[in-house]
């Protein structure tokens, strides 16, 4: 059973766009799972992966445009957008302000540069005129350009990478200024752990730059001490740390045995990156096993400094495994007890 304390974590469903090419969920099915996520009561967003070469995908932003045409709560965002550097910077502003137009104002752009393996990673910047040397960089200052095009008119904006002169974006988000997190990993994602040294200086970043923060294969504790990073950081920047918004993104499959539990998620993140995590590196970010056992899980981030979860189902039966989430495993977290 979980403890008798709030749930004070908000619970997002991450939908999983490499159904459409992997065979396992359609386009719309992936709408009515986020539909039938809103309806449930028990999230609070709804978020889309995102690439451009590295493990193709149903393009999140016409899939959040489609969820957003559906539902009317939900907070939608990427998680994150890995093509965020690889896109045109003026048609990702029009893009993305047209998706949070759509949403009557509950989207929020998560920044990052995208992931895979090392091979995969280069051979996508090649195709998209990117170094992998700076890929880091162009995101850092396209955000600056996309705060300034998303608020101001007659944009003029020099930097190293993006040079605009006199432009306007319309329509603009509906928020202003509108919330830009950035999403960044202790390590790699291909690494076979999920350990490794606090990035202090990318954390510092964070925190002064942006409005929110993504990431996985943490525990609870060593988020909890990045997150403190970067709220020192936007402090020192002289804006109210309180302010700021994370998301901890996580995996997880409902089944009575662990073990099997386990090893679906591993052939389905397999499949899914084209890279074969150990049974450990999987367990490190993955909540599996019988309703109470994720629960509990679920529960245990309220002693931390995670504001937000992203449940991402790490197996083949999308709607199936939702339904458990929905009437076995969120029923009981606290908040949702009486229902």
């Amino acid at each position: 059973m979980t403890s008798e304390r709030t749930q004070s974590v908000k619970l997002g469903l991450m939908l999983s766009n490499r159904g459409p090419v992997l065979g396992y969920a359609s386009a719309r099915e992936l709408v009515e799972l986020g539909v039938r996520a809103e309806e449930s009561g028990f999230f609070d967003s709804v978020w889309s992966g995102d690439a451009f070469l590295v493990n193709p995908r149903l393009d999140a932003i016409n899939l959040l445009s489609a969820v957003a045409a559906r539902t009317h709560r939900v907070m939608l965002g990427p998680a994150c957008m890995g093509s965020f550097t690889q896109r045109g910077a003026l048609d990702l502003a029009y893009s993305w302000a047209s998706l949070d137009q759509l949403a009557g104002g509950r989207s929020v752009m998560v920044a990052c540069v995208g992931g895979g393996s090392p091979q995969s990673w280069a051979r996508e910047s090649g195709a998209a005129g990117i170094s992998t040397l700076n890929r880091r960089e162009v995101m850092w200052e396209r955000i600056a350009l996309l705060r300034k095009l998303w608020q101001d008119d007659d944009v003029t904006f020099t930097g190293v990478y993006h040079q605009v002169d006199g432009v306007t974006i319309e329509p603009k988000p509906l928020r202003s200024p509108y919330p830009i997190w950035a999403a960044t990993n202790i390590t790699r994602l291909s690494s076979g752990t999920a350990e490794g040294k606090l990035p202090t200086k990318t954390l510092a970043t964070v925190g002064t730059l942006c409005d929110g923060w993504m990431t996985h294969s943490v525990t609870p504790d060593r988020f909890s001490e990045a997150w403190a990073r970067i709220e020192a950081a936007a402090a020192n920047a002289g804006k109210d740390p309180a302010a700021l918004d994370n998301c901890l993104c996580m995996n997880v499959c409902v089944h009575e045995d662990a073990q099997a539990a386990l090893d679906e998620s591993v052939t389905f993140l397999k499949a899914y990156y084209g890279i074969e995590f150990t049974r450990e590196r999987t367990r490190a970010w993955t909540l599996h096993g019988p309703p109470t056992a994720i629960a509990e899980g679920l529960a245990a981030l309220n002693d931390s400094a995670v504001k937000r979860v992203a449940l991402r189902i790490t197996a083949n039966d999308q709607s199936a495994q939702l339904e458990r989430l929905i009437g076995e495993v969120l029923p009981l977290l606290p908040q949702h007890g009486s229902r």
